[in-house]
């Protein structure tokens, strides 16, 4: 499946096997501080947690690049760190964020919408459980 067909097609193609590679990382979500929109689940290891609790901005892991990843460095979309929160396990995070700087309105994801604008939440597809189709 192409790259296109798998972030915005209607084909469910779900990656169980993403993290058979990868260690050293724990998930996080990244929720709204104000809606409580969930944004996106992301990954982060120990030093780009501790670069994101530093900075106060949404510092993750990528694990398809394997290396520290500013959410939005490149696009100028970024986001504060508002606040920080661990589950009982201590296998995952949750990060609550807004964009920044203060009163911008920008998007998280990286796939656009039918504006051209980044989407606000990386789970703009919703699962048919009868034919476990996509859409928007």
């Amino acid at each position: 499946m192409d790259k296109r067909d798998l972030e915005e097609g209607a084909t469910l193609a779900l990656d169980f096997a993403k993290l058979d590679s990868v260690s050293g990382v724990v998930p996080v979500v990244v929720q709204h501080a104000d809606t409580r929109q969930v944004l996106l689940l992301a990954y982060t290891d120990e030093a780009a947690m501790r670069e994101s609790f530093a900075r106060r901005r949404l510092v993750l892991y990528s694990t398809s690049r394997r290396e520290f990843w500013e959410k939005g460095a490149t696009s100028g979309c970024r986001f504060e760190l508002v606040d920080a929160f661990v589950n009982c396990e201590q296998n995952s995070l949750l990060y609550l964020v807004r964009p920044w700087p203060a009163g911008a309105t920008h998007g998280i994801c990286h796939t656009r919408g039918a504006d051209g604008k980044p989407r606000r939440s990386c789970f703009y597809r919703r699962i048919d459980p009868a034919t476990g189709t996509l859409s928007e």
